[in-house]
């Protein structure tokens, strides 16, 4: 070998920069722009031509032609490019097959790839920067992220989150609010006779100033508001999926994509229900158990001492009681907070759906903890803000017309708006918090975000089906 050989060039570019072409009499053959060379050297188009990636004819399970229902891009415009004249392949953080860790040659030689459009690397890296055809980017996201991300999906479509949350939580709170106006009507009612009268009430008269019906329509409201809120969080899991790919549902879509899992939505919440009461119940017994110990303690003691030592044990058996009860309550609802987005995108039954969510957040209790504090931060702030002025509107009405029926009526129907307008607000909200935490899990865990990269750059047809697992696929 001469030292003139020892020197050519071997990147397969001309003098003039431009690609040097194989012949097949040479052996050579030029870079594909629909393949990368695999590492050694070799490239799939040595073999045979790779046949253009078509869309899977599989009808989706979810609908049976999907790309009629506004999944796929709109008629006349091309598919989603991720990586525009880079011929990148998908996938986050992943140099092209051929060359080193962070778009570097083998052994740590040769240069970043020059990379041109808006998804190229950033200045002095050779990492591509993750494409972004809905409200999150498709890579494992940050706090700015999720809450960009839940906010951003409600500002591109509020037609749908808004629209959803007001027909759901209007029809679900109108028992409640009728329910509330009845048991505030009677226990203002109580409060203006024992003040006009103090003897007025007998000691063998019931001291529950509540009619049944009110007491009843209250629970009952409460329980239709607490199911007709995790119905809405159910259709928002959907059309957050969606918006991750860039697709604006509209409300029909919507129900038409959660109808088939409305059944396992309220059973999920059911189940969870069920065990807030159960644990509501030891929590209380808990607390009995620590007054009627402090009382027996500071008997027994005696004398003012005792008193002091009542009180001593009754703090320190409510402490316990915290220490048992609520602490393991928070845990295992940290566990279980991922199962509604899995019941409705996963497609599988409550309980599985709640093994599923404790197998994904694992490791991640901490962070789930923290940012589902900072997302009821947010709702605190904002329920303040709606509340105050319909509070102070239904108190002046109570002061102004304190008898007449129409003020009743007027401070019911500010209530009503109130509450409905704060649902509408803040539950789309949440449910964006929560599925974007879920699909950000699952790009950690799971390589989601990879699936996303080549569902968006092929720009098929796919519905909320596209975040079943892979077994189920």
């Amino acid at each position: 070998m001469t030292q003139e050989d020892d020197h050519r060039d071997t990147s397969g570019r001309t003098p003039d920069g431009t690609e040097r072409q194989g012949s097949p009499e040479s052996g050579e053959s030029g870079a594909s722009s629909e393949g990368w060379a695999a590492p050694g050297g070799a490239t799939p188009s040595q073999d045979a031509p790779r046949p253009p990636a078509t869309p899977d004819p599989t009808p989706s399970p979810w609908q049976e032609r999907p790309e009629a229902a506004g999944y796929g891009p709109p008629p006349g415009q091309a598919p989603y490019d991720p990586y525009p004249g880079q011929h990148q392949a998908p996938g986050y953080g992943y140099p092209p097959p051929g060359e080193g860790a962070y778009g570097h040659a083998p052994g740590g030689q040769g240069h970043p790839p020059h990379h041109a459009g808006p998804y190229g690397p950033h200045p002095g890296q050779g990492r591509p920067m993750a494409p972004k055809p809905g409200v999150v980017a498709l890579r494992p996201m940050s706090l700015g992220d999720v809450f960009n991300g839940a906010f951003g999906y409600i500002r591109n479509n509020p037609k749908t989150t808004m629209g959803l949350a007001i027909i759901v939580m209007g029809l679900a709170s109108i028992l409640s609010t009728i329910g509330s106006t009845l048991f505030l009507d009677d226990y203002t009612a109580f409060l203006d006779e024992l003040t006009a009268d103090p003897y007025a009430v007998s000691p063998d008269d019931p001291i529950f100033p509540f009619s049944p019906l009110s007491t009843a329509l209250v629970y009952l409201g409460s329980l239709i508001t607490y199911l007709g809120g995790a119905v809405l969080l159910g259709l928002l899991a959907a059309v957050i999926g969606m918006s991750v790919l860039g697709h604006r549902l509209t409300p029909k879509q919507a129900w038409e994509a959660a109808r088939g899992r409305i059944g396992a939505v309220l059973g999920l919440s059911l189940i969870k229900l069920v065990m807030q009461l159960v644990l509501g119940v030891v929590f209380f017994l808990g607390m009995f158990l620590a007054l009627f110990v402090g009382i027996m303690a500071g008997v027994a003691a005696g004398g003012d001492e005792g008193v002091l030592i009542g009180i001593v044990v009754t703090l320190a058996v409510a402490l316990l009681t915290l220490a048992v009860v609520v602490a393991p309550a928070v845990w295992i609802w940290v566990r279980l907070y991922y199962a509604m987005p899995v019941v409705v995108l996963e497609r599988i039954g409550p309980f599985k759906a709640m093994a599923r969510s404790w197998r994904l957040s694992r490791g991640s209790w901490w962070r789930t903890l923290g940012y589902w504090l900072l997302a009821m931060l947010i709702v605190m702030v904002v329920q303040m803000v709606l509340n105050t002025p319909a509070a102070i509107v239904s108190g002046g009405i109570a002061f102004l017309a304190p008898e007449a029926a129409w003020g009743v009526i007027v401070s019911a129907a500010v209530t009503y708006v109130a509450t409905v307008l704060l649902y509408a607000i803040t539950q789309p909200f949440v449910a964006g918090v929560n599925t974007l935490l879920y699909i950000d899990l699952r790009m950690r865990r799971e390589g989601l975000d990879l699936r996303l990269h080549q569902a968006a750059q092929r720009g098929e047809g796919v519905g909320p089906e596209i975040y079943l697992p892979e077994r189920s696929a």
